[in-house]
């Protein structure tokens, strides 16, 4: 890290005289591009910070993705539970969080619950937002379940399936074509509302920015810079959510399996 920081400042003098080499307004505006980068990035290997939050971000995200999608799960079957003493809590716990705002519910958990412990800020973030993700997810899931016509899991029932087998050959592969365009946007959602955990000391993408401009009084170049680093994380997982789309699509199997 310190030896490519190193590196990057001296090359960077060469890339300063080659922008201020084109001359004219185009010339100029590279120049204050470059200048900016310089300042932002370069400079003191500002870009380090960047990178450190990024990497929070990422990590936080993949790791409330991850719990969120499994409580989700064990939230609904829960909620759809006809037991009342394992639906009724379900429901409180799915109204309780997706009525109590994720900044909220973040500082609740670091501030007070956690007040006393010493835990990772990272640790609390993501079980800020993997608690949130599994209160929209557990509502998602049901309704894709509940979507399925019951009379297809019957007639599974009726060809010899067990009701488990019947919910996972016949039932799971609807529910997870149907609810994946909504639980894509809810995750991607989830990743930018992590810009909020540095109000916990975690120093995420946003938190980094707000360092390098606190040092530069430039509020421009980073806050630019992580908006397109969060357009791109977003477009990444939208890009892997969409194959998982496209893999579960039957008509795209069948086209597989005729083409073979």
């Amino acid at each position: 890290m310190g030896g490519g920081g190193t590196t990057l400042a001296v090359a960077w003098p060469a890339v300063l005289a080659l922008a201020g080499a084109a001359g004219g307004p185009p010339g100029t505006f590279l120049r204050r591009v470059a200048e900016g980068f310089e300042n932002n990035l370069v400079r003191e290997g500002r870009y380090l910070l960047i990178l450190d939050g990024l990497h929070t971000t990422v990590l936080i995200s993949v790791l409330a993705g991850l719990l969120g999608t499994a409580l989700g799960a064990l939230v609904c079957f829960l909620r759809m539970s006809p037991r009342r003493a394992l639906s009724v809590p379900a429901r409180a716990y799915v109204a309780l969080l997706r009525g109590t705002p994720v900044l909220v519910l973040l500082m609740l958990l670091y501030y007070v619950a956690f007040a006393s412990v010493n835990v990772s800020a990272v640790l609390v973030a993501v079980l800020a937002f993997g608690l949130n993700l599994g209160a929209y997810a557990a509502e998602i899931y049901r309704t894709g379940i509940e979507s399925v016509d019951r009379g297809q899991a019957e007639a599974g029932i009726a060809l010899g399936f067990t009701k488990a087998a019947a919910f996972r050959h016949v039932v799971l592969p609807q529910t997870v074509r149907r609810i994946l365009p909504v639980y894509k946007g809810e995750l991607v959602s989830m990743v930018k509302m992590t810009s909020v955990v540095g109000y916990i000391a975690v120093q995420d993408l946003t938190k980094a920015s707000d360092l390098i401009r606190s040092r530069t009084f430039d509020a421009f170049f980073p806050l630019v810079l992580v908006a397109v680093l969060y357009f791109l994380v977003s477009g990444l997982l939208i890009h892997a959510l969409g194959s998982v789309e496209r893999w579960t699509d039957p008509r795209r199997k069948a086209a597989r399996g005729g083409g073979a």
